[in-house]
């Protein structure tokens, strides 16, 4: 009895052992029984049955997929049918593993096919816009890279409506008719990112050329209307000097000619009460005036010109 306890124990145990599985958090264990799904298992301690159950783990963390991943430079064409190189990423998860891994059992890869819808929605999107929309990024709703993005993303991800109609449907016909959303193979788009959008070398140059080409006309432009504002700055500069110096020289001459006026009142107030005192200051005036300079004067000395010169005599 004792001989046989030992290899039933041990049995029990590998039968334990088989049968129990554990599912890390951040990923789905898909349970099969006779490879068809029989459920799915949450991170945790689960059993399964030795012989006839599988579990399939699958990550479901979020996921990022580079639109570099296949070694290949994804171009499209503007509007203006200039051809351009992008380079993006799209971030995704598992939000129906069922469908998930019954796609990827079908022996498609689902990156694969994101990559494929979203070149296709960028190429659509991306050929409304021109150059000018896709290098200043405008912030009008339907030109710029922000709702070009969103819009990707809302195509790619589709409506309840469309899930429903094509979920009873071949998913390999799906994928070849490339009409279904990306909820159809149990994914969902959570964002989509322009990293980087450049000219194939071959035209970059000539675009680049055309590109300072004209801002070098907007600068020159910017030039001459920074000319012509100096210019009519200083003609009003020079306008309010004329003005400002003239309302001087007229008040200035007001001034002058009011200080002569009362002068001259004060003179004549002044010469009317003594008349000798005026003939006095007329001669003083007149000596002053004849005096000055080198010119030769000739007149005789009892002249009454020299009258207040002359000194009087005391008897």
């Amino acid at each position: 009895m004792r001989k046989l306890l030992i290899p039933i124990v041990l049995i029990l145990i590998g039968v334990y052992i088989s049968s129990v599985y554990v599912i890390e958090e951040g990923t789905r264990g898909v349970v099969l029984r006779f490879n068809k799904i029989i459920g799915l298992s949450e991170p945790g301690l689960h059993f399964k049955i030795p012989g006839m159950d599988t579990v399939k783990v699958i990550d479901a963390k979020i996921q990022t997929t580079n639109s570099s991943n296949n070694n290949k430079e994804q171009r499209f064409f503007n509007v203006q049918k200039k051809e351009l190189i992008v380079d993006y990423f799209v971030q995704w998860k598992i939000i129906d593993f069922n469908r998930y891994y019954e796609t990827v059992a079908g022996g498609n890869n689902v990156e694969d096919l994101l990559l494929a819808r979203l070149n296709g929605r960028l190429r659509a999107e991306i050929g409304k816009l021109s150059n000018k929309d896709i290098i200043n990024d405008s912030n009008a709703d339907t030109q710029s890279r922000n709702s070009l993005m969103n819009r990707v993303k809302d195509a790619l991800n589709g409506g309840a409506q469309e899930i429903a109609e094509n979920a009873s449907t071949d998913v390999h016909k799906d994928i070849e008719g490339n009409k279904t959303s990306l909820r159809a193979f149990g994914v969902e788009v959570i964002d989509v990112r322009i990293k980087q959008i450049n000219f194939p070398a071959e035209v970059s140059g000539s675009i680049y050329a055309r590109m300072r080409a004209e801002r070098e006309v907007i600068a020159r432009d910017k030039r001459f209307e920074g000319v012509k504002k100096a210019e009519e700055t200083r003609a009003k500069a020079t306008l309010q000097e004329t003005e400002i110096l003239s309302e001087a020289e007229r008040q200035s001459r007001v001034i002058r000619g009011e200080g002569d006026a009362i002068a001259a009142k004060l003179y004549a107030d002044a010469f009317g009460k003594d008349k000798e005192f005026f003939s006095f200051i007329r001669s003083l005036k007149a000596y002053e005036q004849s005096f000055t300079g080198s010119d030769i004067m000739v007149i005789s000395p009892d002249s009454e010109f020299f009258q207040y010169m002359k000194l009087k005599s005391n008897n």
